[in-house]
């Protein structure tokens, strides 16, 4: 939408922005780092990846601690049971009164069950699943630092756009200004009953005039509009006004490197490649994850369990069996193995076929990425190069237009020519501004496909 948008300026004979004089005390005013400050701090897509990198974060301290007794787990109940007193006899022989239910004879009892497990070794298993969130982590980190640049990318357009917008208004109104100027005169010419121009002349400039305005109004429509995008872009409020703080559309100062050097730096600086990289680590890593069971595992156990009741008799006989009065520790080393080799051979090759269509991703990205950087390179010394012809060709129009006006206001020139000049100064003002514009974009492309800002050299 937006190079669309650019088309509709260049289209235009003369199109778009503004003047800052008169500026409210109230209004915003921004200029290029300002804008890209505000974005980066309240854009949505930020914000999202930002949200997605808390929650690899995340991700990464639960696989660290899953090597720290992964199961400790205490439960603990109380319930009631009957008295059972235990008395001996002369002979030595047990029984108890509590012979009969009564429920007088209800009393209480306490249990309570430790279980904990502590894997000693498992063939990589968890290092491997700590390695994988490690690297989840470094891949949302890069995945932030390229919508970063997507955004202030996005934002720099808009920019560059609103203040071409003004500019480009400012061209539209000056043709205005001399437009009428210019009617006057034959006005004047016509009233004096004077030969050297005709009502034709008048109907002409009268029709040139209605061009005028015409580019006047979707000047102004088109500055709306791009305000209300980088408005978006910014995450402002809609009752927020604001303004740009320079009037002019300026060509930025940057010097081009060759395209080898700018390849070198976009495979070693662009988010994209350290993410992709990262994400392969994470891939290689799982897989080793599912190799891991195809071993056992090696871990230490534990349980201690204790019960009390109250008014129960305790033989303190290990050989008695005795469900309510003990204490029973117990320790183990053991081995969990998963036998199901086909399910576990199955889990290993998806792992491997998902990291080998990563690796082809990565090979894929790297020939865009050079793609990218020949083409925006290309295109921002283009830009260049057609900004200084302009600027000269502007010159060369600006002297036909004074030209032109002078011989118009002696009585020698005709209309025709006044009209062709203005056009052709219009245009090629039009014209030196829309490649101030896409050189100032193109660097700022350039500066995304390296993952260096040109901007700040």
């Amino acid at each position: 939408m937006l190079k669309r948008s650019i088309l509709a300026f260049v289209l235009c004979v003369f199109s778009l922005p503004p003047s800052s004089q008169g500026q409210e005390s109230e209004k915003l005013v921004l200029n290029l780092r300002h804008c890209e400050e505000l974005a980066l701090q309240n854009n949505l897509d930020i914000e999202e990846a930002r949200l997605g990198l808390e929650f690899s974060e995340a991700r990464r301290v639960q696989a660290a601690h899953a090597n720290i007794l992964p199961k400790l787990e205490f439960k603990q109940v109380l319930g009631t049971s009957t008295r059972a007193r235990g008395v001996f006899n002369d002979f030595g022989v047990l029984s108890s009164p509590d012979s009969s239910f009564k429920f007088s004879n209800i009393r209480y009892y306490v249990a309570g069950e430790l279980n904990l497990i502590q894997p000693i070794y498992t063939f990589g298993k968890l290092s491997n699943l700590e390695r994988a969130a490690k690297y989840g982590v470094q891949a949302d980190q890069a995945n932030i630092e390229k919508t970063r640049a997507e955004v202030l990318l996005k934002v720099r357009e808009l920019y560059w756009t609103l203040l071409l917008g003004k500019e480009l208004l400012t061209v539209v109104k000056n043709a205005k200004s001399e437009v009428a100027k210019a009617e006057r005169t034959i006005d004047e010419k016509l009233d004096e009953g004077s030969e050297e121009v005709s009502q034709t002349d008048l109907f002409k400039l009268q029709i040139f005039r209605y061009e005028v305005n015409k580019r006047h109004r979707e000047a102004l429509d088109r500055i709306e509009i791009a305000k209300s995008e980088l408005r978006m872009a910014l995450g402002l409020e809609d009752g927020l006004d604001f303004d740009l703080e320079s009037e002019y559309l300026d060509a930025i100062t940057t010097r081009f490197e060759s395209i080898p050097a700018y390849l070198e730096t976009a495979l070693q600086a662009r988010p994209e490649v350290a993410q992709i990289r990262s994400g392969l680590r994470a891939r290689r890593a799982l897989v080793n994850l599912h190799k891991s069971d195809f071993y056992p595992q090696l871990f230490f156990g534990g349980q201690v369990r204790y019960n009390y009741a109250k008014d129960r008799f305790d033989t303190r006989n290990p050989y008695d069996y005795n469900p309510y009065n003990f204490f029973r520790p117990g320790f183990v080393i053991g081995l969990n193995m998963n036998l199901n080799f086909l399910q576990t051979r199955d889990k290993v090759r998806v792992a491997q076929a998902e990291y080998s269509q990563l690796a082809q991703k990565e090979g894929l990205l790297l020939s865009g990425i050079r793609l990218e950087v020949q083409k925006t390179y290309l295109d921002a010394v283009r830009a260049e190069t057609n900004m200084r012809e302009s600027r000269r060709a502007l010159r060369a129009s600006e002297n036909w237009l004074r030209s032109a006006s002078m011989t118009f206001d002696m009585g020698i020139g005709e209309i025709k020519e006044l009209l062709e000049a203005f056009q052709a100064n219009s245009k090629m003002k039009t014209e030196h501004l829309q490649n101030i514009f896409e050189f100032n974009t193109g660097v700022a492309k350039l500066s995304r496909a390296i993952g260096r800002d040109l901007y700040e050299e």
